[in-house]
This record gives C-alpha cells, structure tokens and sequence, in this order.
C-alpha cells in the first residue's frame, strides 16, 4: 500500500512540474540583454561557437537588403543575415550603410545552402 502511495505522489508531483515547465513563457529576446558586442563581423567569426542560441551585437556593412511580406533580410558583410520582421523596421536603411544589430545568432551553414551565419529576433541599435 505505501508504495502505490509513493507512486501516484511522485506522479502526481512530476505531473505538476513538468505542466509548469510548459506552460513557461517564451524567452523574448528584443527585450534580453546582448551577452557581448562586436565591433565588426571578422571579430565575431574569430569565436562564433561560443554564441550560438545566445543574442550580440554586430556591426557591419550592408551588402543586400531583401524585403519579403512579413520579414526583411540584412546581409552584412556578404556572410552574415539578419532577419527582421518589417513592422519591427525602426529606420531607413540601404546598402553600404554601416550599422549595428543584434539578434540571436542561431548557428553557422557549412554547407552554405543559406548564409554562412544566420540570426533571429533581431532589431537595429541606435
């Protein structure tokens, strides 16, 4: 009897918590702090590993500027896209412009089938 009551207590208490876990909001990064910034993209290249899943500041020149329905993607640097939704667009920009964004940088393509570093939630600093 007491280990059937050990068993639906445990239960019972692994339910609730794991309902807590899901039920966390999402991580807004607009609002998170940058964990560092870059005062050009050949300096991010040198340690890029070490911020994957995490949000920094770059900057860099715009090389491509794309606007798509919902998003606009900035190329820095020919390697380096930053997607931006359009509504999130806080000021004109152009190529050749020199800039500074940051954005959670969510990996490095090897294989080059996207930009070699790509990023998300990002929004340009001021």
């Amino acid at each position: 009897m007491k280990k059937i009551e050990q068993i639906i207590i445990s239960s019972l208490i692994l339910g609730i918590l794991s309902f807590l876990y899901i039920s966390m909001p999402p991580t807004n990064y607009f609002l998170t702090s940058s964990e560092h910034s870059f005062s050009s993209t050949n300096q991010f290249e040198e340690v890029h590993t070490e911020y994957i899943g995490k949000v920094v500041d770059i900057k860099g020149v715009i090389t491509s500027v794309s606007e798509e329905v919902k998003f606009t993607n900035i190329i820095l640097d020919s390697s380096f896209l930053f997607s931006i939704e359009t509504i999130n667009l806080n000021k004109k920009i152009s190529e050749n412009d020199v800039i500074i964004i940051k954005g959670r940088f969510i990996g490095f393509d090897i294989d080059n089938l996207f930009e070699p570093y790509s990023f998300t939630d990002c929004v340009i600093q001021d």
